[in-house]
């Protein structure tokens, strides 16, 4: 697969969040209507878009679209980000003074080069303290000061708590976006002051489609990286510049796969080696469990006679095999199973006793 990262620049303006047409238009009215809140909270599942999302509202809310030659653009200001204007071009390539993204990694890109550590760093109260200082200010080349908090539900106890003080009484000329896989893991009280906009799984038309015409894709490639996403377009544009985020993808399902057809003392090896990966680290250990779901979602797929949806069509063989092995039941107890034991490790369970449970709930391939 020849996978290519270079994007093709349209002359029509547009938001480059892919899919999610009702948030688009919800934002849209705010902005055409002059209601924009002064604190949004994003919430949907990992690389759908939050973030991307985000910075196209700033783009939309500090469009210059009426100084640019393209004509029609002036009518749609401010509604529409026109990508042309140098705000929009700037807030994309993060070089605007008055749009801040602030992230967990803004607090330690300058301290060490450990992932691990990174991985670990919870957005902490200085970064808020900087940006109330910086709330106070006049925009600076913008219509609005943007402040965008990813993965807000990363905030130190002190920092939420910091940051609640500033959206009870926001400045005027400013506004507040705040990501999050979900409004359960940001506190109550900073929840409840924002207006929530609920972001979905993409179709993987909708993704194919867009890659085609973004990235020049083939339709075929397109689709693969599409279905592999499992509905987050960000994961398939992170593919493109990260191949191996693809191998990686396919690797971990054949491991799944062979984990299946194993016994249960090398079934529960395996529970010991997750274990020690999630001890040392989370996500990549979150990110196998995942697989294991997208494993399950593809034998139901064929059971049901639904093939043109499963995701490892790479390994359709062994999935057909177990397909035809086990029984509805059998799949539904294993979905449950590896939900159950994400949940648990969500909540800081023993991770040996979560994965143990795990291979326990799934059903003998003989």
């Amino acid at each position: 697969m020849m996978l290519g990262t270079q994007q093709k620049v349209g002359s029509t303006g547009h938001w480059q969040t892919i899919g999610n047409p009702a948030a688009i238009a919800l934002l849209e009215g705010a902005i055409s209507q002059q209601r924009v809140s002064h604190a949004y909270l994003f919430v949907g599942p990992n690389r759908v878009g939050k973030r991307t999302l985000a910075i196209d509202f700033a783009r939309a809310m500090n469009c210059n679209a009426a100084d640019i030659a393209t004509p029609g653009w002036a009518e749609l200001a401010p509604a529409v980000p026109c990508g042309e204007c140098s705000a929009c071009e700037r807030i994309a390539r993060s070089n605007f003074a008055d749009v801040q993204v602030i992230t967990s990694a803004t607090q330690t890109s300058k301290d060490t080069d450990d992932k691990a550590a990174r991985r670990r760093v919870l957005i902490g109260i200085d970064l808020i303290k900087d940006l109330q200082s910086d709330a106070m200010l006049k925009p600076y080349e913008g219509r609005v000061k943007v402040f965008i908090i990813d993965e807000a539900n990363r905030m130190s106890p002190d920092a939420a708590n910091a940051l609640l003080k500033t959206l009870e009484e926001p400045p005027s000329q400013v506004h507040f976006i705040l990501t999050s896989p979900a409004v359960e893991m940001v506190p109550e009280t900073i929840a409840s002051r924002c207006h929530v906009v609920r972001l979905k799984s993409v179709a993987t038309d909708v993704i194919a489609g867009a890659l085609v015409d973004r990235f020049e894709l083939s339709d075929d490639e397109a689709k693969t990286l599409a279905k592999m996403s499992m509905g987050s377009p960000g994961w398939a544009i992170a593919a493109l510049n990260d191949p191996s985020m693809l191998d990686a993808r396919k690797q971990s399902g054949a491991r799944i796969l062979d984990v299946l057809g194993a016994d249960l003392a090398d079934r529960f090896e395996y529970a010991s080696q997750m274990s020690r990966q999630f001890r040392s680290d989370r996500a990549v250990a979150l990110e196998e469990v995942d697989r294991w779901l997208e494993i399950v979602r593809d034998v139901a797929m064929i059971k049901n006679g639904l093939r043109e949806h499963v995701v490892y069509d790479d390994r359709i063989v062994e999935l057909d095999q177990i397909a035809k092995t086990i029984s509805e039941d059998e799949i539904a107890h294993a979905a449950s199973a590896v939900h159950k034991t994400r949940d648990a490790l969500m909540v800081n369970a023993i991770p040996q006793l979560a994965f143990d449970g795990m291979m326990l709930g799934l059903p003998v391939i003989s």
